[in-house]
Protein backbone atom coordinates (compact mmCIF):
# COMPACT_ATOMS: atom_id res chain seq x y z
CA UNK A 1 0.00 0.00 0.00
CA UNK A 2 1.42 3.40 -1.03
CA UNK A 3 1.94 6.03 1.67
CA UNK A 4 2.35 9.81 1.58
CA UNK A 5 2.85 12.81 3.86
CA UNK A 6 2.22 16.48 3.16
CA UNK A 7 4.37 19.33 4.40
CA UNK A 8 5.40 22.83 3.31
CA UNK A 9 7.08 23.03 -0.11
CA UNK A 10 9.97 25.44 0.54
CA UNK A 11 11.92 24.77 -2.67
CA UNK A 12 10.26 23.61 -5.88
CA UNK A 13 11.20 20.53 -7.89
CA UNK A 14 10.24 16.92 -8.47
CA UNK A 15 12.61 14.04 -7.72
CA UNK A 16 12.83 10.33 -6.94
CA UNK A 17 15.66 8.98 -4.81
CA UNK A 18 16.74 7.07 -1.73
CA UNK A 19 16.67 8.16 1.89
CA UNK A 20 19.78 9.04 3.84
CA UNK A 21 18.73 9.58 7.44
CA UNK A 22 20.71 12.03 9.58
CA UNK A 23 20.58 11.74 13.33
CA UNK A 24 20.45 15.39 14.34
CA UNK A 25 19.08 14.93 17.85
CA UNK A 26 20.17 17.64 20.25
CA UNK A 27 22.95 16.78 22.67
CA UNK A 28 21.79 15.92 26.18
CA UNK A 29 23.29 18.36 28.66
CA UNK A 30 24.03 17.55 32.32
CA UNK A 31 24.14 20.16 35.06
CA UNK A 32 27.35 20.12 37.08
CA UNK A 33 28.35 22.29 40.00
CA UNK A 34 31.86 23.72 39.87
CA UNK A 35 34.13 25.20 42.52
CA UNK A 36 34.87 28.93 42.73
CA UNK A 37 38.45 28.19 41.71
CA UNK A 38 37.15 26.51 38.52
CA UNK A 39 34.98 29.40 37.31
CA UNK A 40 37.59 31.05 35.08
CA UNK A 41 38.70 27.69 33.73
CA UNK A 42 35.05 27.03 32.73
CA UNK A 43 34.77 30.47 31.11
CA UNK A 44 37.97 29.75 29.19
CA UNK A 45 36.47 26.44 27.98
CA UNK A 46 33.44 28.34 26.71
CA UNK A 47 35.52 30.95 24.92
CA UNK A 48 37.69 28.31 23.27
CA UNK A 49 34.59 26.39 22.11
CA UNK A 50 33.11 29.60 20.65
CA UNK A 51 36.39 30.39 18.88
CA UNK A 52 36.54 26.87 17.48
CA UNK A 53 32.94 27.18 16.26
CA UNK A 54 33.81 30.47 14.53
CA UNK A 55 36.87 28.85 12.93
CA UNK A 56 34.77 25.93 11.64
CA UNK A 57 32.20 28.19 10.02
CA UNK A 58 34.89 30.52 8.68
CA UNK A 59 36.68 27.54 7.14
CA UNK A 60 33.46 26.51 5.42
CA UNK A 61 33.07 30.10 4.22
CA UNK A 62 36.55 30.32 2.61
CA UNK A 63 36.77 26.73 1.35
CA UNK A 64 36.63 27.08 -2.44
CA UNK A 65 35.45 23.47 -2.82
CA UNK A 66 31.96 24.57 -1.77
CA UNK A 67 31.62 27.33 -4.40
CA UNK A 68 29.48 29.45 -2.08
CA UNK A 69 27.10 32.06 -3.43
CA UNK A 70 26.59 35.50 -1.88
CA UNK A 71 23.43 34.37 -0.05
CA UNK A 72 25.38 31.47 1.49
CA UNK A 73 28.08 33.87 2.69
CA UNK A 74 25.37 36.09 4.23
CA UNK A 75 23.97 33.16 6.23
CA UNK A 76 27.40 32.01 7.40
CA UNK A 77 28.23 35.60 8.38
CA UNK A 78 25.01 35.67 10.39
CA UNK A 79 26.12 32.53 12.28
CA UNK A 80 29.51 34.08 12.96
CA UNK A 81 27.90 37.32 14.17
CA UNK A 82 25.81 35.43 16.70
CA UNK A 83 28.91 33.57 17.91
CA UNK A 84 30.72 36.90 18.27
CA UNK A 85 27.76 38.58 19.96
CA UNK A 86 28.99 39.82 23.32
CA UNK A 87 25.44 39.95 24.70
CA UNK A 88 24.92 36.20 24.30
CA UNK A 89 28.42 35.38 25.59
CA UNK A 90 28.16 37.70 28.60
CA UNK A 91 24.83 36.15 29.65
CA UNK A 92 26.38 32.68 29.65
CA UNK A 93 29.49 33.89 31.50
CA UNK A 94 27.39 35.65 34.14
CA UNK A 95 25.40 32.46 34.68
CA UNK A 96 28.61 30.43 35.11
CA UNK A 97 29.87 32.93 37.69
CA UNK A 98 26.63 33.44 39.56
CA UNK A 99 25.43 29.83 39.74
CA UNK A 100 28.83 28.10 39.63
CA UNK A 101 27.73 25.69 36.91
CA UNK A 102 29.36 24.11 33.89
CA UNK A 103 29.45 25.98 30.57
CA UNK A 104 27.23 23.45 28.76
CA UNK A 105 24.40 23.89 31.24
CA UNK A 106 24.81 27.68 31.38
CA UNK A 107 24.59 27.95 27.59
CA UNK A 108 21.59 25.64 27.40
CA UNK A 109 19.89 27.59 30.20
CA UNK A 110 20.37 30.95 28.42
CA UNK A 111 18.93 29.53 25.20
CA UNK A 112 15.96 28.12 27.15
CA UNK A 113 15.32 31.57 28.65
CA UNK A 114 15.37 33.09 25.17
CA UNK A 115 12.86 30.53 23.96
CA UNK A 116 10.36 31.82 26.54
CA UNK A 117 10.23 35.07 24.55
CA UNK A 118 8.82 33.01 21.69
CA UNK A 119 6.34 30.97 23.72
CA UNK A 120 3.34 33.09 22.65
CA UNK A 121 4.60 33.85 19.16
CA UNK A 122 2.54 32.23 16.41
CA UNK A 123 4.58 33.70 13.58
CA UNK A 124 6.71 30.88 12.14
CA UNK A 125 9.22 33.40 10.80
CA UNK A 126 10.08 34.47 14.32
CA UNK A 127 10.18 30.90 15.62
CA UNK A 128 12.79 30.07 13.00
CA UNK A 129 15.09 32.79 14.34
CA UNK A 130 15.09 30.93 17.67
CA UNK A 131 16.01 27.75 15.78
CA UNK A 132 19.11 29.56 14.47
CA UNK A 133 20.26 30.17 18.06
CA UNK A 134 19.78 26.50 18.92
CA UNK A 135 21.84 25.38 15.92
CA UNK A 136 24.70 27.55 17.08
CA UNK A 137 24.33 26.49 20.72
CA UNK A 138 24.51 22.84 19.62
CA UNK A 139 27.76 23.51 17.75
CA UNK A 140 29.33 25.19 20.81
CA UNK A 141 28.26 22.33 23.10
CA UNK A 142 29.79 19.75 20.75
CA UNK A 143 33.04 21.69 20.78
CA UNK A 144 32.94 21.98 24.57
CA UNK A 145 32.87 18.19 24.63
CA UNK A 146 35.49 17.80 21.95
CA UNK A 147 33.08 16.12 19.51
CA UNK A 148 34.40 16.25 15.98
CA UNK A 149 32.22 16.86 12.94
CA UNK A 150 31.70 13.69 10.99
CA UNK A 151 31.79 13.42 7.21
CA UNK A 152 29.33 11.48 5.11
CA UNK A 153 29.63 9.55 1.88
CA UNK A 154 26.50 10.10 -0.15
CA UNK A 155 25.36 7.55 -2.67
CA UNK A 156 23.81 8.63 -5.97
CA UNK A 157 20.31 10.21 -5.73
CA UNK A 158 20.44 10.68 -1.95
CA UNK A 159 17.59 12.55 -0.26
CA UNK A 160 18.59 13.84 3.17
CA UNK A 161 16.00 13.31 5.90
CA UNK A 162 16.41 14.88 9.34
CA UNK A 163 14.33 16.14 12.22
CA UNK A 164 15.97 19.51 11.56
CA UNK A 165 19.07 20.64 9.69
CA UNK A 166 21.16 23.67 10.55
CA UNK A 167 22.02 26.07 7.70
CA UNK A 168 25.71 25.31 8.25
CA UNK A 169 25.11 21.57 7.83
CA UNK A 170 22.82 22.28 4.88
CA UNK A 171 25.67 24.08 3.13
CA UNK A 172 28.11 21.35 4.06
CA UNK A 173 26.04 18.38 2.91
CA UNK A 174 23.55 19.61 0.32
CA UNK A 175 26.16 20.78 -2.16
CA UNK A 176 27.37 17.21 -2.65
CA UNK A 177 26.55 16.28 -6.26
CA UNK A 178 24.83 13.08 -5.09
CA UNK A 179 22.36 14.93 -2.83
CA UNK A 180 19.17 15.74 -4.75
CA UNK A 181 16.63 16.68 -2.05
CA UNK A 182 15.89 17.52 1.57
CA UNK A 183 13.06 16.55 3.96
CA UNK A 184 12.68 17.71 7.57
CA UNK A 185 10.17 17.31 10.39
CA UNK A 186 10.23 21.01 11.23
CA UNK A 187 11.04 24.33 9.57
CA UNK A 188 9.31 26.71 7.20
CA UNK A 189 9.71 28.80 4.10
CA UNK A 190 11.65 31.65 5.76
CA UNK A 191 14.21 29.50 7.59
CA UNK A 192 17.87 29.85 6.65
CA UNK A 193 17.95 26.21 5.56
CA UNK A 194 14.98 26.79 3.24
CA UNK A 195 16.73 29.80 1.71
CA UNK A 196 19.82 27.67 1.09
CA UNK A 197 17.74 24.90 -0.52
CA UNK A 198 16.15 27.41 -2.91
CA UNK A 199 19.48 28.98 -3.77
CA UNK A 200 20.85 25.50 -4.62
CA UNK A 201 17.67 24.64 -6.60
CA UNK A 202 17.35 21.63 -4.30
CA UNK A 203 13.76 20.34 -3.93
CA UNK A 204 12.86 20.54 -0.25
CA UNK A 205 9.81 19.96 1.95
CA UNK A 206 9.64 20.97 5.62
CA UNK A 207 7.14 20.68 8.48
CA UNK A 208 6.58 16.99 7.73
CA UNK A 209 6.12 16.43 11.50
CA UNK A 210 7.64 12.94 11.90
CA UNK A 211 9.12 12.04 8.51
CA UNK A 212 12.48 11.26 10.15
CA UNK A 213 10.78 8.58 12.25
CA UNK A 214 8.54 7.17 9.51
CA UNK A 215 11.14 6.61 6.78
CA UNK A 216 13.98 4.11 6.92
CA UNK A 217 17.46 4.57 5.41
CA UNK A 218 17.46 3.40 1.80
CA UNK A 219 13.69 3.80 1.27
CA UNK A 220 12.83 4.87 -2.27
CA UNK A 221 10.67 7.99 -2.17
CA UNK A 222 9.10 10.52 -4.51
CA UNK A 223 9.39 14.19 -3.53
CA UNK A 224 6.88 16.58 -5.10
CA UNK A 225 8.33 19.97 -4.23
CA UNK A 226 5.42 21.76 -5.89
CA UNK A 227 2.62 20.28 -3.82
CA UNK A 228 4.73 19.50 -0.72
CA UNK A 229 4.08 15.75 -0.95
CA UNK A 230 6.38 12.81 -0.13
CA UNK A 231 5.28 9.35 -1.39
CA UNK A 232 6.74 5.88 -0.87
CA UNK A 233 5.85 2.15 -1.10
CA UNK A 234 4.52 2.79 -4.61
CA UNK A 235 3.02 0.04 -6.77
CA UNK A 236 4.22 -0.50 -10.35
CA UNK A 237 1.26 1.32 -11.93
CA UNK A 238 1.80 4.25 -9.52
CA UNK A 239 5.47 4.40 -10.51
CA UNK A 240 4.46 4.75 -14.16
CA UNK A 241 2.21 7.67 -13.23
CA UNK A 242 5.08 9.22 -11.28
CA UNK A 243 7.40 9.04 -14.31
CA UNK A 244 4.72 10.72 -16.40
CA UNK A 245 4.27 13.41 -13.76
CA UNK A 246 8.03 13.95 -13.59
CA UNK A 247 8.14 14.66 -17.33
CA UNK A 248 5.24 17.09 -17.00
CA UNK A 249 7.00 18.94 -14.19
CA UNK A 250 10.15 19.12 -16.30
CA UNK A 251 8.16 20.78 -19.08
CA UNK A 252 6.55 23.01 -16.43
CA UNK A 253 9.94 24.39 -15.32
CA UNK A 254 11.01 24.94 -18.92
CA UNK A 255 7.76 26.80 -19.55
CA UNK A 256 8.20 28.88 -16.42
CA UNK A 257 11.61 30.09 -17.58
CA UNK A 258 10.18 30.82 -21.04
CA UNK A 259 7.21 32.67 -19.55
CA UNK A 260 9.60 34.71 -17.38
CA UNK A 261 10.85 36.44 -20.54
CA UNK A 262 7.35 37.60 -21.55
CA UNK A 263 6.27 41.23 -21.21
CA UNK A 264 3.45 41.72 -18.69
CA UNK A 265 0.95 42.99 -21.26
CA UNK A 266 -2.68 41.99 -21.66
CA UNK A 267 -3.89 40.74 -25.03
CA UNK A 268 -5.20 44.25 -25.75
CA UNK A 269 -1.92 45.94 -24.79
CA UNK A 270 -2.47 47.12 -21.20
CA UNK A 271 0.71 46.89 -19.10
CA UNK A 272 0.97 45.67 -15.51
CA UNK A 273 4.24 45.55 -13.61
CA UNK A 274 5.01 42.20 -11.98
CA UNK A 275 7.53 42.48 -9.16
CA UNK A 276 9.03 40.22 -6.49
CA UNK A 277 8.66 40.06 -2.72
CA UNK A 278 11.97 39.12 -1.10
CA UNK A 279 13.25 38.39 2.42
CA UNK A 280 17.02 38.82 1.96
CA UNK A 281 19.00 41.01 -0.44
CA UNK A 282 20.62 38.08 -2.26
CA UNK A 283 17.20 36.88 -3.45
CA UNK A 284 17.35 39.55 -6.17
CA UNK A 285 19.11 36.94 -8.34
CA UNK A 286 16.05 34.64 -8.15
CA UNK A 287 13.79 37.61 -8.90
CA UNK A 288 15.76 38.33 -12.06
CA UNK A 289 15.78 34.65 -13.09
CA UNK A 290 12.00 34.41 -12.91
CA UNK A 291 11.38 37.66 -14.77
CA UNK A 292 10.62 40.18 -12.01
CA UNK A 293 10.37 43.75 -13.25
CA UNK A 294 11.59 45.05 -9.91
CA UNK A 295 11.44 44.43 -6.18
CA UNK A 296 7.91 45.27 -5.09
CA UNK A 297 8.62 44.65 -1.42
CA UNK A 298 11.79 44.02 0.52
CA UNK A 299 10.65 42.80 3.93
CA UNK A 300 13.19 44.01 6.48
CA UNK A 301 12.05 41.78 9.37
CA UNK A 302 14.70 39.15 8.60
CA UNK A 303 17.43 41.76 8.99
CA UNK A 304 15.96 42.95 12.30
CA UNK A 305 15.35 39.52 13.81
CA UNK A 306 18.41 37.61 12.62
CA UNK A 307 20.34 38.58 15.75
CA UNK A 308 19.56 39.12 19.40
CA UNK A 309 19.66 42.88 18.82
CA UNK A 310 18.47 45.25 16.13
CA UNK A 311 20.96 46.14 13.35
CA UNK A 312 22.83 49.44 13.47
CA UNK A 313 22.42 52.09 10.80
CA UNK A 314 25.67 50.91 9.17
CA UNK A 315 24.58 47.27 9.16
CA UNK A 316 21.30 48.25 7.50
CA UNK A 317 23.13 50.40 4.94
CA UNK A 318 25.42 47.48 4.04
CA UNK A 319 22.37 45.27 3.56
CA UNK A 320 20.23 47.69 1.53
CA UNK A 321 23.06 48.60 -0.84
CA UNK A 322 23.25 44.93 -1.90
CA UNK A 323 19.79 45.32 -3.44
CA UNK A 324 21.43 47.34 -6.20
CA UNK A 325 24.64 45.28 -6.49
CA UNK A 326 23.74 43.87 -9.94
CA UNK A 327 22.41 47.23 -11.14
CA UNK A 328 19.34 45.48 -12.58
CA UNK A 329 16.67 47.68 -10.99
CA UNK A 330 16.31 51.46 -10.98
CA UNK A 331 13.98 51.51 -8.00
CA UNK A 332 13.18 49.17 -5.14
CA UNK A 333 10.47 49.20 -2.48
CA UNK A 334 11.64 48.75 1.11
CA UNK A 335 8.95 48.13 3.69
CA UNK A 336 9.92 49.68 7.01
CA UNK A 337 10.04 47.43 10.03
CA UNK A 338 6.79 45.48 10.31
CA UNK A 339 7.32 44.12 13.77
CA UNK A 340 5.42 44.25 17.01
CA UNK A 341 2.66 42.33 18.74
CA UNK A 342 3.13 38.63 18.11
CA UNK A 343 6.27 39.27 16.05
CA UNK A 344 8.27 41.14 18.68
CA UNK A 345 10.92 39.30 20.68
CA UNK A 346 12.44 42.28 22.49
CA UNK A 347 9.29 43.24 24.35
CA UNK A 348 8.89 42.14 27.93
CA UNK A 349 5.23 42.84 28.62
CA UNK A 350 2.69 40.57 26.97
CA UNK A 351 -0.15 41.94 24.87
CA UNK A 352 -3.61 40.45 25.29
CA UNK A 353 -4.31 40.79 21.56
CA UNK A 354 -0.96 41.12 19.73
CA UNK A 355 -2.46 41.12 16.22
CA UNK A 356 -4.05 44.44 17.17
CA UNK A 357 -1.21 45.67 19.34
CA UNK A 358 1.88 47.84 18.98
CA UNK A 359 3.03 46.72 15.54
CA UNK A 360 4.07 48.12 12.16
CA UNK A 361 4.13 51.92 11.95
CA UNK A 362 2.80 52.11 15.53
CA UNK A 363 5.94 50.41 16.76
CA UNK A 364 8.21 52.61 14.62
CA UNK A 365 6.60 55.83 15.86
CA UNK A 366 6.90 54.60 19.45
CA UNK A 367 10.60 53.84 18.88
CA UNK A 368 11.72 56.88 16.90
CA UNK A 369 15.47 56.17 17.02
CA UNK A 370 14.97 52.71 15.50
CA UNK A 371 12.80 54.27 12.77
CA UNK A 372 15.31 57.06 12.14
CA UNK A 373 18.19 54.62 11.77
CA UNK A 374 16.28 52.69 9.14
CA UNK A 375 15.39 55.83 7.15
CA UNK A 376 19.00 57.11 7.41
CA UNK A 377 20.35 53.82 6.04
CA UNK A 378 17.85 53.98 3.15
CA UNK A 379 18.77 57.59 2.31
CA UNK A 380 22.50 56.81 2.39
CA UNK A 381 21.91 54.20 -0.32
CA UNK A 382 19.78 56.64 -2.35
CA UNK A 383 22.51 59.26 -2.11
CA UNK A 384 25.37 56.91 -3.02
CA UNK A 385 23.67 54.88 -5.76
CA UNK A 386 21.49 57.69 -7.16
CA UNK A 387 18.66 55.16 -7.32
CA UNK A 388 15.10 55.66 -6.17
CA UNK A 389 13.79 53.78 -3.12
CA UNK A 390 10.08 53.61 -2.36
CA UNK A 391 9.56 53.68 1.41
CA UNK A 392 6.53 51.60 2.36
CA UNK A 393 4.91 52.13 5.77
CA UNK A 394 3.06 49.07 7.14
CA UNK A 395 0.00 48.65 9.35
CA UNK A 396 -1.29 52.21 8.98
CA UNK A 397 -4.63 52.88 10.71
CA UNK A 398 -4.92 56.67 10.91
CA UNK A 399 -4.04 59.77 8.93
CA UNK A 400 -2.14 61.13 11.93
CA UNK A 401 0.34 58.23 11.73
CA UNK A 402 1.08 59.04 8.09
CA UNK A 403 1.48 62.77 8.76
CA UNK A 404 3.91 62.14 11.65
CA UNK A 405 5.98 59.58 9.74
CA UNK A 406 6.02 61.69 6.56
CA UNK A 407 7.17 64.80 8.44
CA UNK A 408 10.04 62.87 9.99
CA UNK A 409 11.08 61.29 6.67
CA UNK A 410 10.95 64.60 4.79
CA UNK A 411 13.06 66.37 7.39
CA UNK A 412 15.71 63.65 7.13
CA UNK A 413 15.63 63.74 3.31
CA UNK A 414 16.87 67.32 3.42
CA UNK A 415 19.93 66.23 5.42
CA UNK A 416 20.88 63.74 2.70
CA UNK A 417 19.79 65.87 -0.29
CA UNK A 418 17.68 63.04 -1.74
CA UNK A 419 14.37 64.85 -2.32
CA UNK A 420 13.97 63.35 -5.82
CA UNK A 421 15.20 59.86 -4.92
CA UNK A 422 12.41 58.51 -2.76
CA UNK A 423 8.64 58.08 -2.60
CA UNK A 424 6.45 57.36 0.40
CA UNK A 425 3.67 54.79 0.31
CA UNK A 426 1.50 52.95 2.79
CA UNK A 427 0.14 49.43 3.06
CA UNK A 428 -3.66 49.40 3.08
CA UNK A 429 -4.25 46.40 5.33
CA UNK A 430 -6.61 47.63 8.02
CA UNK A 431 -10.35 48.36 7.58
CA UNK A 432 -9.81 51.92 8.85
CA UNK A 433 -7.18 52.58 6.16
CA UNK A 434 -9.50 51.11 3.52
CA UNK A 435 -12.32 53.43 4.65
CA UNK A 436 -10.02 56.48 4.76
CA UNK A 437 -8.21 55.65 1.51
CA UNK A 438 -9.28 58.82 -0.31
CA UNK A 439 -7.79 61.07 2.38
CA UNK A 440 -4.71 58.83 2.70
CA UNK A 441 -4.04 58.85 -1.05
CA UNK A 442 -3.65 62.65 -0.96
CA UNK A 443 -0.73 62.37 1.47
CA UNK A 444 1.36 59.62 -0.17
CA UNK A 445 2.90 58.76 -3.54
CA UNK A 446 1.55 55.22 -3.81
CA UNK A 447 -0.59 52.58 -2.10
CA UNK A 448 0.02 48.87 -1.59
CA UNK A 449 -2.96 46.67 -0.76
CA UNK A 450 -1.71 44.13 1.80
CA UNK A 451 -4.13 41.28 1.22
CA UNK A 452 -2.90 38.89 3.96
CA UNK A 453 -3.75 41.12 6.91
CA UNK A 454 -6.59 42.95 5.18
CA UNK A 455 -8.49 39.69 4.67
CA UNK A 456 -8.08 38.54 8.28
CA UNK A 457 -9.18 41.92 9.63
CA UNK A 458 -12.17 42.21 7.28
CA UNK A 459 -13.35 38.71 8.22
CA UNK A 460 -12.28 38.92 11.90
CA UNK A 461 -10.57 35.55 11.39
CA UNK A 462 -7.03 34.71 12.56
CA UNK A 463 -5.07 33.57 9.50
CA UNK A 464 -2.98 31.27 11.71
CA UNK A 465 -6.07 29.35 12.83
CA UNK A 466 -6.47 26.22 10.69
CA UNK A 467 -10.10 25.83 11.76
CA UNK A 468 -10.94 29.08 9.96
CA UNK A 469 -9.47 28.13 6.57
CA UNK A 470 -12.97 27.74 4.95
CA UNK A 471 -13.78 31.35 5.87
CA UNK A 472 -10.36 32.79 5.04
CA UNK A 473 -10.39 32.83 1.27
CA UNK A 474 -9.75 35.48 -1.35
CA UNK A 475 -13.20 35.18 -2.92
CA UNK A 476 -15.33 36.34 -0.03
CA UNK A 477 -17.68 39.07 -1.35
CA UNK A 478 -16.61 41.42 1.47
CA UNK A 479 -12.96 41.04 0.42
CA UNK A 480 -13.60 41.65 -3.29
CA UNK A 481 -15.84 44.64 -2.59
CA UNK A 482 -13.37 46.20 -0.13
CA UNK A 483 -10.48 45.93 -2.60
CA UNK A 484 -12.68 47.41 -5.32
CA UNK A 485 -13.65 50.30 -3.02
CA UNK A 486 -9.97 50.99 -2.21
CA UNK A 487 -9.19 51.42 -5.91
CA UNK A 488 -12.35 53.36 -6.72
CA UNK A 489 -12.09 55.75 -3.76
CA UNK A 490 -8.39 56.55 -4.12
CA UNK A 491 -7.38 59.90 -5.58
CA UNK A 492 -7.42 59.80 -9.39
CA UNK A 493 -4.05 58.74 -10.78
CA UNK A 494 -2.87 57.06 -7.55
CA UNK A 495 -0.34 54.31 -8.21
CA UNK A 496 -1.68 51.10 -6.60
CA UNK A 497 0.04 47.77 -6.10
CA UNK A 498 -1.19 44.53 -4.54
CA UNK A 499 1.03 42.37 -2.33
CA UNK A 500 0.35 39.33 -0.17
CA UNK A 501 -0.54 35.82 -1.30
CA UNK A 502 -3.59 36.98 -3.25
CA UNK A 503 -1.32 38.82 -5.71
CA UNK A 504 0.06 35.48 -6.95
CA UNK A 505 -3.32 33.74 -7.08
CA UNK A 506 -4.10 33.13 -10.76
CA UNK A 507 -7.87 33.09 -10.17
CA UNK A 508 -7.71 36.60 -8.70
CA UNK A 509 -5.79 37.96 -11.70
CA UNK A 510 -8.89 38.96 -13.76
CA UNK A 511 -10.12 40.99 -10.77
CA UNK A 512 -6.87 42.96 -10.54
CA UNK A 513 -6.75 43.54 -14.31
CA UNK A 514 -10.39 44.64 -14.26
CA UNK A 515 -9.70 47.06 -11.41
CA UNK A 516 -6.73 48.60 -13.27
CA UNK A 517 -4.14 47.77 -10.60
CA UNK A 518 -0.71 49.09 -11.62
CA UNK A 519 1.50 46.45 -10.01
CA UNK A 520 1.41 42.96 -8.51
CA UNK A 521 4.15 41.91 -6.10
CA UNK A 522 4.64 38.21 -5.29
CA UNK A 523 7.05 35.34 -4.55
CA UNK A 524 9.55 34.85 -7.36
CA UNK A 525 8.35 31.42 -8.51
CA UNK A 526 4.82 32.69 -9.22
CA UNK A 527 5.93 35.48 -11.56
CA UNK A 528 6.23 33.49 -14.84
CA UNK A 529 2.74 31.93 -14.70
CA UNK A 530 1.13 35.28 -13.84
CA UNK A 531 2.98 36.89 -16.76
CA UNK A 532 1.81 34.16 -19.11
CA UNK A 533 -1.81 34.47 -17.97
CA UNK A 534 -1.79 38.27 -18.33
CA UNK A 535 -0.77 37.83 -21.99
CA UNK A 536 -3.94 35.83 -22.66
CA UNK A 537 -6.46 38.06 -20.87
CA UNK A 538 -8.13 41.25 -22.10
CA UNK A 539 -8.90 44.21 -19.87
CA UNK A 540 -12.43 44.66 -21.19
CA UNK A 541 -13.29 41.00 -20.47
CA UNK A 542 -11.76 41.29 -16.99
CA UNK A 543 -13.88 44.38 -16.25
CA UNK A 544 -16.99 42.32 -17.05
CA UNK A 545 -15.75 39.46 -14.83
CA UNK A 546 -15.14 41.93 -12.00
CA UNK A 547 -18.65 43.36 -12.38
CA UNK A 548 -20.18 39.84 -12.19
CA UNK A 549 -18.14 38.93 -9.11
CA UNK A 550 -18.97 42.10 -7.19
CA UNK A 551 -22.67 41.34 -7.59
CA UNK A 552 -22.35 37.84 -6.09
CA UNK A 553 -23.22 37.13 -2.44
CA UNK A 554 -21.27 33.87 -1.87
CA UNK A 555 -17.57 33.10 -2.17
CA UNK A 556 -18.34 29.80 -3.92
CA UNK A 557 -20.15 31.69 -6.71
CA UNK A 558 -17.20 34.03 -7.21
CA UNK A 559 -14.76 31.11 -7.22
CA UNK A 560 -16.82 29.32 -9.90
CA UNK A 561 -16.89 32.39 -12.18
CA UNK A 562 -13.14 32.97 -11.89
CA UNK A 563 -12.18 29.32 -12.39
CA UNK A 564 -14.39 29.05 -15.47
CA UNK A 565 -12.88 32.18 -17.04
CA UNK A 566 -9.28 31.23 -16.32
CA UNK A 567 -9.67 27.71 -17.70
CA UNK A 568 -11.37 29.10 -20.81
CA UNK A 569 -8.99 31.97 -21.55
CA UNK A 570 -5.56 30.82 -20.37
CA UNK A 571 -4.22 28.23 -22.84
CA UNK A 572 -0.40 28.44 -22.75
CA UNK A 573 -0.18 27.78 -19.03
CA UNK A 574 -2.98 25.20 -18.91
CA UNK A 575 -0.63 22.37 -17.88
CA UNK A 576 0.74 24.49 -15.08
CA UNK A 577 -2.68 25.68 -13.94
CA UNK A 578 -3.79 22.16 -13.09
CA UNK A 579 -1.22 22.15 -10.30
CA UNK A 580 -2.69 25.39 -8.93
CA UNK A 581 -6.23 24.12 -8.28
Amino acid sequence: MSLEKKGIAVSHGFITGHILLLNQARTIVDKKKIKKTEIYEEINRLQLAVEKSIDEISELKINSDYGLKSEHIDILDFNILILEDEILASEVIQKIKKEQINAEWALNSVLTDKSKNFSNVKDIYMQERLADFYYIGERIIKNLRGNLDFSLDFEKDSIIVAHDLSPVDALKYCQDKNVIGLLTDVGGITSHTAIIARSLSLPAIMSLVDISQVLEPGNEVVVDGYKGLVSWNLKDDEKKEILKLKKEYSVLEENLLEFSKLPSLTKDGVEFLIKANIEIASETSSAIRYGAQGIGMYRTEFLFTSKDRFPSENEQYEDYIKLFSNNDFNDITIRTLDIGGDKLIHKNDDEANPAMGLRGIRYSLSNIEIFKNQIKAIFRVCSEKKKKIRILLPMVSTLEEIIEAKKLIESMAKEFDVDDLYNIGVVIETPSAAIMVNEISHYVNFLSIGTNDLIQYILAADRNNKELRPILNYYQPAVIRTISDIVTNSKEGTYISVCGEMASDILSLPLFIGLGINELSMNCHSIPIIKSAINELEKKDCENILYKCIKKKKSSEINTILKKEILKKVKKAKKIIKYEF
